[in-house]
């Protein structure tokens, strides 16, 4: 049973991974310190031109004849990887469409921040609310909403957390951040405290090798900012995967 849901997760993350260079796309927008929050893309990055919704944005430009960056040889690996890796990790349970719904938009949600320090309201909140209904749902159907409090107690913590860190002077957190953190902590509390621990101790660990890259390959100094929002969805599949182990 077990893995025949998990090919069936990873085969869906698969299908999925191939839109996600449009998603990559049109959110992938620079917002310069200072400037007002630009639109989001709905036109070529290259040559202007437009290419309609993001579902059909991640093939050839119609205009130049370009793809979307990242390609499909990264995003399909990658959502199969991520979808697969968490259904093996939750297993066919009630809640296993909320963490799905995770798994399929923290790929677009960390190649956004590593290229341009954002992580799109629409993607975190298509999370946050996401999973929270579906966490909700799976509270009735399992009868038992003890997890449901748990979890929202989580989120609470965690958001409460990351904006204390956000609001010191040079933390480097963004309030983006602090949107993921929360949600984060909502799918982890879910599972257990202990899984909550683990994700937030575990986030600035992974987001060492990151940064150290960064540095050496010059494209980072000690007073330029980082994406954190990579290291935390990282941190969270980590977490799940530990939880599961126990």
């Amino acid at each position: 049973m077990l893995l025949a849901v998990v090919v069936a997760a990873a085969l869906a993350g698969a299908g999925w991974g191939v839109l996600v260079s449009g998603l990559v796309h049109r959110y992938a927008v620079e917002w310069p310190a200072g400037a007002p929050r630009p639109e989001w893309r709905t036109g070529c990055a290259y040559c202007g031109a437009e290419r309609g919704p993001w579902w059909r944005a991640a093939g050839r430009c119609p205009g130049c004849g370009r793809r979307p960056r990242p390609g499909r040889w990264l995003t399909v690996p990658l959502s199969a990887a991520a979808c697969g890796g968490v259904a093996a990790a939750v297993g066919p349970v009630a809640a296993l469409p909320a963490y799905l719904l995770f798994a399929a938009l923290a790929v677009p949600l960390a190649l956004v921040d590593l290229a341009v320090l954002r992580l799109p309201d629409p993607l975190v909140g298509t999370v946050a609310a996401g999973g929270l209904a579906l966490l909700g749902l799976a509270a009735l159907v399992d009868g038992a909403g003890w997890p449901l409090l748990r979890a929202l107690g989580a989120a609470a913590a965690c958001g409460v957390g990351y904006l204390t860190i956000a609001l010191v002077p040079r933390s480097g957190l963004g309030f983006g951040d602090v949107k993921l953190g929360a949600t984060i902590g909502l799918l982890l509390g879910w599972l257990g405290w202990f899984p909550v621990v683990a994700g937030v101790a575990l986030a600035p660990l992974l987001n060492l090798p990151l940064v150290v890259g960064l540095l050496v390959t010059g494209r980072a100094g000690r007073k330029t900012s980082v994406p954190f929002g990579p290291a935390l969805l990282a941190g969270t599949f980590a977490a799940m995967i530990i939880a599961a182990l126990r």
